[in-house]
């Protein structure tokens, strides 16, 4: 391989892609700390939409296609199964866990991804598909901390806060496998900025009905939990997903996949030097399990999918 300036820059954008999404982690429990999830979410939304609204036209200037049909039903299905949990619930999560739990854990999205494929996408479900779900679930345990040597299950610290973010991670598996079928007739802007919109006016009502007193509180934000909302809208969800749809142009999936392995090393960095967290031997351990787990269906999967060509 050679190793020209082009392929350097790729690399380059892939670290500072992961970088962005790896912030979000520290961001969400700093965010909360003052305001309530879904409240986190909808600012998130909002202030994306308003980020990636002058690509979405810039888009539209250089393209000769008519703007599609706005599907209502399916844009809240994947708002509402994927990426309300992905955002409200990861930040309920992580508010209940660590960030660096949360980092740690979304080593599993590939292997969940793979498992709803089976489901929603009618893909089979193999015998290494079922291991690596398996070694991911221990790594799962393990990252949650349990005693071991009382051998008491409810000492768990954070076992709660780490089955909500897992629920998180779950929907977005869902987000990923349920926008394949939309991007037949949407260009992956179009469902991003369409997908935002609807998801902030579903927070709306959720914010009036679980944490009525969020909107009201919103002047008593400190610039520690707008610095977290402008990370997270304009950085994980704004500028990382069209850096990311860019490189994606230019590079296979799988080649650019492969990067996400940095997104938890990078999370627990940022968490350990922005919040002080303390990286124990049972995290550690515990992703290495999830990562083993990871790297068996991703390149399971893609040795599959060359022998049926």
């Amino acid at each position: 391989m050679q190793f020209t300036r082009r392929r350097v820059a790729d690399a380059g954008l892939l670290v500072i892609v992961n970088a962005m999404w790896a912030a979000q982690y520290p961001a969400y429990k700093t965010a909360t700390n003052q305001a309530g999830p879904v409240a986190v979410s909808l600012w998130t939304f909002l202030i994306a939409v308003l980020v990636l609204i002058p690509f979405y036209l810039r888009e539209r200037q250089g393209s000769r296609q008519r703007v599609p049909r706005f599907e209502w039903r399916v844009f809240v299905i994947l708002a509402a199964l994927g990426l309300i949990p992905g955002s409200a619930v990861l930040a309920w999560g992580t508010e209940l866990s660590t960030a660096s739990n949360a980092a740690l854990l979304y080593l599993t999205l590939p292997v969940i991804t793979a498992v709803m494929a089976v489901t929603l996408l009618g893909e089979r479900m193999t015998l290494v598909r079922w291991g690596s779900l398996a070694l991911a679930l221990v790594g799962v345990l393990i990252v949650s901390g349990p005693d071991w040597h009382h051998a008491n299950l409810h000492s768990m610290k954070f076992l709660g806060g780490n089955l909500i973010i897992l629920v998180a991670i779950t929907g977005s598996a869902f987000y990923n496998v349920y926008s394949k079928r939309l991007l037949g007739r949407y260009t992956p802007l179009e469902v991003l900025v369409f997908g935002y919109m609807v998801a902030a006016g579903l927070s709306v009502p959720l914010v009036l009905w679980l944490e009525p007193a969020s909107l009201a509180a919103t002047r008593s934000y400190t610039l520690g939990v707008w610095a977290s909302l402008v990370v997270l809208s304009v950085l994980s969800w704004g500028l990382a997903m069209v850096l990311w749809m860019h490189l994606l142009r230019r590079l296979d999936v799988s080649q650019a996949s492969v990067s996400i392995y940095l997104l938890p090393l990078l999370g627990v960095l940022f968490s350990a030097v922005l919040l002080k967290e303390r990286i124990t031997p049972a995290m550690l351990v515990g992703g290495l399990l999830t990562l083993a787990g990871t790297i068996l269906i991703t390149s399971a999967d893609t040795q599959g999918a060359e022998e049926e060509k």
